[in-house]
């Protein structure tokens, strides 16, 4: 089930307490871990002040898409697979495939 199946948007709250009890697991990465400071450094790099209070379902999509764009134009191998974990885990969260 994912973030956004009964909601159209959820308050920073929300979004920073589904951040807090995910077990944190990355796919395709044979079961590393994202801690739970990692992940609240994710929320906050990621779902910044520019989006307010309430995030919703496009909200996520556009970080999901800058993440991506800055995939693209990381200068090296190491960097771009970091931003690729990212996407892949905030995929999982949301639900998506």
């Amino acid at each position: 089930m994912g973030l956004f199946d009964k909601k159209q948007s959820l308050s920073r709250q929300e979004l920073r307490e589904v951040f807090e009890k995910d077990s944190g697991v990355i796919p395709k990465t044979g079961g590393k871990k994202y801690y739970q400071e990692e992940r609240k450094r994710i929320e906050r790099d990621v779902f910044g002040a520019k989006y307010g209070s309430q995030i919703s379902k496009s909200d996520y999509r556009d970080a999901l898409h800058k993440l991506k764009s800055q995939a693209f134009k990381a200068r090296d191998r190491v960097e771009k697979e970091e931003i690729e974990k990212k996407i892949e885990y905030l995929k999982r969260v949301s639900g998506e495939k």
